[in-house]
């Protein structure tokens, strides 16, 4: 299996040269081994199975495709998804939007995920639109920035690439992805290149990427991400990664679902850093779909058109202070525990359905109401907001804090508990149960 993996001697100069995008990192000594904590991690209970009838799926999300995704004619179940949940998935229907691919080939395939900045200057970016799903997480308090993914379309160009950070050690193995990023810190790129993943640092994978013309900076690279498929062909690693994906309901019937997890929600206000990232999300009744605002203006993808949402998820993460030094003004990197088990907010068509997160770090999360049933996804694409365990979220004006938690603001993020959930207990890697026993194990 093809692995990057940092040299010493001339990668360490293009490493104090170039890491971060442009940004000067801070000197760094590697350690031979890497401590992996294991945790304690409770599980949702058995699941009822929800039965199934057929419909005409929703049209296609995304522009600037090379292969197009989805068509109008072949009929879904309007219960589908991972068998866990007893239900079946049709063999061409994308496990992580619930639409149809004209090619059920798409779907065998290492999904592509891929950095992307958010700074005021970076805007607009280029591919958003067309990214299946696309997580938003705060990087180092100031500013958010994009893991995008990709895998039913491969777009020529991407942009723009910035560096990694913390949370995609544990993202990327959830969607068992191939990481494209331009570098990052000393520490983080190490850890990075110890980690069992495939990660397509520009430093070492420079064909994949290229400079786009009359643009500063912080725009101008971008990604291949046709380029980079065929070089995950030629390695060997482009291959069906067994996708668990989501479970997706055409129809969205609120009498079926727990009385308390669900409310209208018609604008949706993240208190990301106000300065620069503050996200709202407009449901628009006739497209069924929300609209994206950052600091208070439309946010639109290169070709002027606004970036919308299927479905928006809320997803509290623990988010820990590092002593990572990310930039020359000494800001620190952030590490967000997105493996094991947490609260989660799904907003789709006006509503948001209260429930959890969990997920082994090896599959993609199940996002379940608190009595073990799966919360039920709209066919289209995701936006995942990651936010820390104590944000309060402004709905339709109203603040809102996590479902059987209004503690949340003034209990110490130490003490918190995600979830009401009963469990059963199993161990997973890097977990984020507070009371949970810690194990420590050696890795490479």
């Amino acid at each position: 299996m093809h692995r990057v993996i940092s040299l010493f001697g001339v990668s360490l100069i293009i490493f104090m040269l170039t890491a971060c995008a442009g940004q000067t990192p801070v000197a760094h000594t590697p350690t031979p081994k890497i401590e992996v904590a294991v945790f304690s991690t409770e599980l949702p209970s058995t699941v009822t199975p929800t039965p199934s009838v057929t419909v005409t799926p929703a049209a296609t999300v995304g522009s600037g495709a090379v292969s197009l995704v989805a068509t109008a004619t072949p009929t879904m179940s309007i219960v589908s998804g991972p068998a866990e949940f007893g239900l079946t998935r049709p063999s061409d229907e994308n496990p992580l939007t619930g639409l149809k691919v004209t090619d059920p080939a798409l779907l065998h395939r290492r999904p592509i995920m891929v950095r992307i900045g958010n700074d005021v200057e970076a805007r607009p970016q280029v591919g958003l639109s067309a990214a299946d799903i696309v997580y938003e997480e705060m990087v180092e308090w100031w500013v958010t920035r994009f893991t995008a993914i990709y895998l039913s379309q491969d777009l020529e160009t991407i942009a723009p690439i910035r560096s990694a950070r913390l949370i995609n050690l544990q993202l990327v193995p959830q969607y068992q992805g191939a990481l494209a990023n331009s570098g990052g810190s000393d520490s983080v790129r190490w850890q990075l290149a110890h980690a069992d993943i495939i990660n397509l640092d520009e430093f070492f994978n420079s064909s994949l990427y290229f400079y786009r013309e009359n643009e500063s900076w912080q725009t101008r690279l971008a990604f291949n991400a046709v380029t980079a498929r065929k070089y995950l062909a030629d390695e060997g690693e482009d291959k069906d990664v067994g996708l668990r994906g989501f479970v997706f309901s055409q129809v969205l019937d609120v009498t079926s679902l727990p009385k308390e997890a669900v409310s209208e929600a018609k604008e949706i206000i993240v208190p990301y850093p106000p300065q620069t990232s503050e996200a709202k999300w407009q449901y628009d009744p006739t497209s069924g779909r929300y609209l994206r605002f950052t600091i208070g203006e439309p946010m639109t993808d290169v070709n002027g058109s606004q970036l919308s949402a299927a479905n928006v998820v809320i997803y509290f993460a623990d988010h820990q202070d590092t002593d990572i030094v990310e930039d020359v003004n000494g800001a620190t990197s952030i590490k967000i525990i997105v493996n094991g088990l947490g609260t989660a907010w799904l907003l789709r068509d006006g509503q948001i359905l209260k429930g959890n997160w969990q997920t082994d770090g090896a599959q993609t999360p199940n996002f379940i109401f608190n009595d073990g049933r799966p919360m039920p996804f709209k066919p289209g694409n995701t936006w995942v907001e990651v936010i820390p365990l104590g944000y309060s979220i402004k709905i339709d004006g109203q603040d809102h804090t996590r479902l059987g938690d209004a503690e949340a603001k003034t209990t110490p993020e130490s003490a918190k508990t995600p979830t009401t959930i009963t469990p059963t207990t199993t161990s997973t890697p890097i977990g984020a149960r507070p009371t949970a026993t810690q194990q420590t194990v050696s890795g490479n």
